[in-house]
């Protein structure tokens, strides 16, 4: 009995300590793109915030772009984004990545959303990104300098 408590206490200690290593390798924000024509052609932006927050948007080549406010979870090397529901919209079903060599590698995803073959690989965007401590009043991502979230809709100033 005691035995076992002590490798039940190993156990415990060393899943803790591996799963902090992988938080630690997290960036805030990520970037790819990718689209075998124009046609298919997007950018994908992920911002991840510290309260488990994150905002998801999608470039299409000459669409609107779309955004979704996601919540997200790391357990181990896998990311998981549960996306927010809109009221009158159909939600996405949950998205899920394994973190490898510092990049987010799509595994599942809702094709109806992000495409039949999914987004692309999503890469750490710039050098020391800081974390935002919430990503829930954002509506839009500038990836022209990752310094956090855009509080209004550039689409809205055409109007």
């Amino acid at each position: 009995m005691r035995n076992l408590r002590s490798v039940c206490l190993t156990l415990t200690v060393f899943l803790a300590l591996t799963s902090f290593g992988h938080a630690d390798k997290l960036k805030s924000f990520y970037i790819g793109s990718g689209g075998y024509s124009a046609e298919v052609h997007r950018v994908v932006l992920l911002e991840l915030a510290k309260d488990g927050t994150a905002l998801l948007q999608q470039n299409w080549h000459e669409k609107p772009p779309e955004s979704w406010h996601v919540h997200w979870t790391l357990n181990g090397k896998e990311l998981a984004l549960t996306f927010d529901p809109v009221e009158g919209k159909p939600t996405p079903a949950p998205a899920t990545f394994t973190l490898k060599s510092n990049s987010l590698v799509p595994v599942k995803w809702d094709s109806q959303y992000l495409g039949i073959l999914g987004p692309p690989t999503l890469r750490p965007y710039g050098g020391k990104n800081q974390s935002q401590g919430s990503l829930s009043g954002c509506k839009m991502l500038d990836y022209s300098q990752p310094t956090g979230c855009v509080q209004w809709d550039s689409r809205d100033m055409k109007k």
